[in-house]
């Protein structure tokens, strides 16, 4: 019974959580220039669903492949791929390889700034644990949410500001 139990929340992670995820960086990119509306949240689900289940999928898988190997080349990769969920928010009908290449090359030489920028949130988790997650629910999960969003568009815009090395 658990082995049931487990692979029916495996499924509804892939099928159910991975798009919501994506939704809910497109509401947040959103949130930078305009006021979004909550059906941004559920945006996953409509555009390329499949796509994005299989990326993201396939984002989870790579991450925990490299952990195997030891933990340091899982946080790294875990890095590397950061940025899968809120191009696929953008850009939905992209293939896995575009995505996982444009997320690489956001996160070069950022990886390091982006760990920094992950513990400069530590001690506003630990107030949330203090407050037995009432203040993650309402304040800090969306705060961190919303700073992950402002990243991932001064990557971005940084990103169109690089000519490409390859110009034909």
């Amino acid at each position: 019974m658990p082995v049931i139990y487990m692979i029916i929340s495996l499924l509804v992670k892939i099928f159910g959580f991975y798009p919501m995820d994506v939704g809910c960086r497109s509401f947040f990119i959103l949130g930078q220039s305009e006021k979004p509306r909550f059906e941004q949240v559920i945006s996953g689900f409509t555009g390329n669903y499949w796509n994005v289940v299989k990326v993201q999928f396939l984002r989870a898988l790579f991450t925990f492949l490299w952990s195997l190997l030891f933990i340091i080349p899982g946080i790294i990769k875990m890095y590397e791929y950061r940025m899968i969920p809120y191009i696929l928010a953008e850009n939905p009908n992209l293939s896995r390889k575009e995505v996982f290449l444009l997320s690489k090359e956001m996160m070069r030489g950022q990886k390091w700034k982006a760990f920094v920028f992950d513990i400069s949130f530590i001690g506003w988790w630990l107030l949330g644990l203090i407050t037995l997650g009432i203040l993650v629910i309402f304040y800090v999960q969306p705060y961190y949410n919303a700073a992950c969003a402002e990243l991932y568009i001064t990557l971005r815009d940084r990103m169109q500001e690089i000519p490409p090395e390859n110009p034909v």
